[in-house]
């Protein structure tokens, strides 16, 4: 099986290489035209430039999943800023408020995610998706079950 980045890196040091271009970022991140724009720890934050046809659901405007996908991202990413090299997570819960539609018009949009609570079986985050002018059309929270020390290859 081929060696990952994360079983040598904290997941800040993950993260701000991503950020910075010395990693790729997830497919799905750069599929739907996200990019990381801040990271530091326990905070990452998260930007779309532009609502593409392609995100939109049968009546022209976003699909509920653009806005779901970005706030698991931000939030995910944000608990990854936390977790010491070979700490994986994936996610367990969300639960998400939507407030507006998301419209083409509507972005840039930027979710900022914030670590809750780090320990040592799960961890949760929350977040806000707004536009340049601080309109708010989603947040949520986000709980990631830690699972697994890549450097042991045991599961916790």
């Amino acid at each position: 099986m081929k060696s990952h980045a994360r079983e040598h890196l904290s997941g800040l040091e993950y993260m701000r290489r991503v950020a910075h271009g010395e990693f790729e970022g997830a497919p799905m991140v750069r599929h739907l035209g996200m990019r990381m724009t801040e990271v530091e720890e326990g905070r990452c934050t998260i930007v779309i430039d532009e609502v593409r046809r392609e995100h939109e659901n049968g009546l022209g405007i976003a699909h509920g999943g653009l806005a779901a996908t970005l706030l698991d991202t931000a939030l995910s990413c944000a608990v990854n800023t936390v977790m010491p090299a070979g700490k994986i997570f994936t996610t367990l819960e969300m639960k998400i408020n939507y407030i507006r539609a998301i419209r083409p018009g509507d972005a840039p949009l930027t979710c900022v995610g914030h670590v809750v609570h780090a320990g040592s079986k799960t961890a949760t985050a929350e977040g806000r998706i707004v536009d340049a002018n601080g309109k708010l059309f989603a947040h949520g929270t986000v709980t990631c079950i830690l699972f697994r020390d890549t450097t042991t290859g045991e599961n916790q």
